[in-house]
């Protein structure tokens, strides 16, 4: 939990709020990644390795998408922006 951000594994649902988020698997696996760093800057390079493999070749700009994704998601009713962009370093989740 972080916020009024909920995340449950056994069920992989999401909630923020009393309101349930539908997530792909690859945006679970992202904010649950940023779950369990809360509050710390995470580079790109973890985050590749955690969430899309150490074996993946694609484009690195995978995570903008998959972050504005999320932000869209966990948004949507002008909530209070929790994915805060470190330009050129990473992302942190923060209040």
């Amino acid at each position: 939990m972080f916020e009024d951000l909920k995340l449950n594994r056994a069920t992989r649902e999401v909630y923020r709020g009393e309101g349930v988020i539908e997530l792909t698997v690859k945006e679970f696996d992202l904010l649950e990644y940023l779950l369990e760093h809360p509050r710390q800057l995470i580079t790109r390079d973890p985050i590749l390795e955690k969430v899309w493999g150490y074996d993946y070749m694609g484009d690195s700009n995978i995570i903008e998408v998959y972050i504005r994704y999320l932000r869209l998601k966990l948004e949507v009713n002008s909530e209070k922006r929790l994915i805060q962009t470190v330009r050129g370093v990473g992302y942190v989740l923060r209040d």
